[in-house]
């Protein structure tokens, strides 16, 4: 069944059997919804909370999440494609063995997050994120850019540093990574 061109507002999502398709939710609550194996396309989302939801297999084309929260969301498995996340707080989220394809996160906090063994990452952009203790472990992190990113701590492979773009900050901070000690 699908949903098409609908406004959902100020409402607790309840997980209906939809597919949604250019639908507006403002201040919508789907935290601990299972949300797995649903299609949303060109819909947009403010002020929504998504927290410990499950999203696993989930498909989002289009869609552009504002001030939203996903703390603790399990997103492995999904599809992203032409999403746009900004200002939007995703700590301690899965995106394991996810598909990501022009996806944009602007201004936003994913610590402590995973991003392990990331199935495609073409033209994903980092602005200004927090990235603190995020796990990168077997995502190649070729032509990424993080240098507006806060990296400290991230975890990676050695092996798929290789074509990331950081500032030499940041080089100093990832050299931990090669056991270095540097002292000045």
């Amino acid at each position: 069944m699908e949903c098409k061109n609908e406004t959902f507002e100020n409402m607790i999502f309840d997980c209906l059997e939809n597919d949604y398709i250019q639908c507006v939710f403002k201040n919508v609550d789907f935290s601990k919804c299972d949300l797995s194996n649903k299609y949303f396309e060109q819909c947009t989302f403010f002020h929504c909370d998504f927290s410990n939801s499950i999203y696993s297999k989930f498909i989002s084309k289009g869609n552009e999440y504002i001030s939203s929260k996903f703390v603790g969301t399990n997103m492995m498995e999904s599809r992203l494609e032409n999403v746009s996340f900004k200002e939007c707080v995703l700590r301690y989220s899965n995106f394991s063995e996810s598909y990501f394809n022009k996806v944009s996160f602007c201004d936003c906090d994913m610590s402590e997050s995973n991003f392990i063994r990331i199935k495609k990452l073409n033209k994903v952009n980092f602005d200004h994120c927090k990235l603190i203790r995020t796990d990168f472990f077997e995502t190649k992190l070729d032509k990424m850019d993080f240098r507006t990113c806060d990296i400290s701590e991230i975890k990676v492979k050695l092996e798929d540093l290789r074509g990331l773009i950081v500032t030499s900050y940041q080089a100093v901070s990832l050299s931990t990574i090669l056991g270095l000690k540097i002292i000045d």
